[in-house]
């Protein structure tokens, strides 16, 4: 597909949703809209009492919603929305063995737009743009590496982060309906994310609606992926694997929250990558979660996840691999009030003996596996295995911080392939300020093939409002 055509899809996707939403909205209301109903009268004073107790004030009429006639009610809304603006500002190292130090400080700065609901329909658009102070003492992952310089993954661009149309009311089953460019974050972010660790963020040309069909604890939800804009701001060459993605997939995914110490989730992610055909794959899963009070002092959080993932895709994006892997994850993380929380945890991302592996080409990988980005393939066909624990201490002076010590295994014969040692410290300043510091160092194991050493550390501040 060419690139005019390209924008030229999303554009219609886009012109078609916005006038769904404006004819619904504007539709339901003017039907809808009836004659106030009366207040009850005023109770009557208890003759019993001693003095006479005053009458109850009566109940004021609901408040008529704006006349959709009268332009101040459409001018209104834009004129009197909410601006939003993000600068984060952060230098970053990392050598990997066998290649050159690379060492960058970049900015981010995003400037956003939302206007205020009218009939329940609202607007949102933001800027992105990212700049590198010195952009030859990095390499940022757009192939060839000319200079030979390890990997920062933090690319310069400009472009439109987010531009969507929402409609929500939840007097109507709790529906919320995004037509448009936006940030999709599911669950944990292990299967589709935002990628947020990069200075770049993920977004998604898509349609998602949600609704809680009345029923407390309940959502349903479901969304169409037309085009990932990827961290690399649609740069190289193609084939590269740093495009952006064509996409014809569906997220289903269902949750009920029992309480604070029980949420149950289903989900069906059917990925249809058209440019990146070995990503289309169908994924059927589960995910449990909860925080378990013992006392005052003392809980227990929990979480646990399995998935099963398939080859998949279809509309010329049909992966050329058959295979059938298993996803595990299960962590537990004590805490003491007073000291913090301790924690282990497991994660098995499968191998189909050794020939194919799981993928997930939309998760927020960083999150997982090792701050040093090891690896991002998930094991690559041999597939992972990772054991971990952590602490996460209370800090004296308002940080926060975590340790965190990983041991790598492969999943097809269980092969040690190193372990890493992660900490991150944060500090919050104010209401607008946050300090942040992260380091990943990853150790190889000897024997294992393709790997090498490697550290990373970035230092960051976050100005938001």
């Amino acid at each position: 597909m060419s690139v005019q055509d390209r924008i030229g899809s999303s554009r219609r996707f886009l012109a078609y949703g916005i006038a769904f939403c404006l004819a619904f909205a504007i539709g339901f209301n003017s039907s809808a809209q009836g004659e106030p109903q009366a207040s009850p009268p005023a109770a009557k004073p208890d003759v019993a009492a001693d003095p006479p107790a005053a009458p109850e004030a009566e109940t004021p009429p609901p408040k008529p919603e704006p006349d959709w006639t009268d332009i101040d009610s459409w001018v209104g809304p834009l004129a009197e929305g909410g601006v939003k603006f993000n600068l984060r500002a952060r230098y970053s190292h990392a050598d990997f063995a066998g290649l050159k130090r690379s060492n960058v400080g970049t900015v981010r700065t995003r400037l956003g737009y939302g206007s205020k609901p009218l009939f329940g329909l609202s607007g949102f658009v933001e800027m992105e743009n990212i700049v590198a102070i010195d952009n030859g003492a990095y390499f940022d992952a757009i192939a060839p590496n000319t200079r030979g310089r390890s990997v920062i993954a933090d690319v310069e661009d400009t472009e439109v982060n987010q531009a969507y149309v929402k409609f929500q009311r939840k007097d109507w089953l709790g529906l919320n309906a995004i037509v448009g460019r936006q940030r999709i974050k599911l669950d944990d972010d292990r299967w589709i994310g935002n990628v947020g660790w990069r200075q770049n963020e993920q977004t998604y040309d898509a349609g998602r609606i949600q609704t809680t069909l009345g029923l407390e604890g309940l959502l349903l939800e479901y969304a169409y992926l037309d085009d990932v804009r990827r961290i690399f701001g649609d740069e190289g060459l193609p084939g590269a694997g740093t495009r952006d993605f064509e996409s014809n997939s569906h997220l289903a995914r269902a949750e009920f929250t029992v309480a604070s110490w029980l949420k149950v989730v289903g989900f069906t992610y059917i990925l249809d990558i058209r440019t990146a055909p070995v990503f289309s794959t169908n994924t059927f899963g589960g995910r449990i979660t909860g925080n378990v009070p013992i006392n005052e002092d003392w809980s227990v959080a929990y979480q646990g996840s399995y998935a099963f993932q398939t080859d998949g895709g279809t509309s010329g994006g049909t992966n050329p691999v058959n295979f059938g892997v298993h996803y595990v994850y299960g962590e537990i993380a004590p805490r003491f009030g007073p000291l913090g929380a301790i924690g282990i945890g497991y994660e098995l991302l499968g191998s189909d003996n050794g020939t194919a592996r799981l993928t997930t080409p939309l998760s927020t990988a960083h999150k997982f596996n090792g701050f040093a980005d090891v690896f991002l393939n998930n094991g690559g066909v041999n597939g992972l295995q990772d054991v971990y624990a952590f602490i996460a201490p209370n800090l004296p002076w308002g940080f926060k911080g975590k340790v965190i010590f990983h041991q790598f295994y492969s999943h097809h014969r269980t092969r040690d392939l190193g372990h890493e040692v992660n900490a991150v410290v944060t500090r919050k300043i104010g209401k607008y300020i946050t300090l942040l510091g992260k380091y990943g160092y990853f150790h190889q194991h000897r024997r294992a093939p393709g790997l090498a050493n490697r550290v990373r550390w970035t230092a960051e501040l976050n100005f938001a409002f």
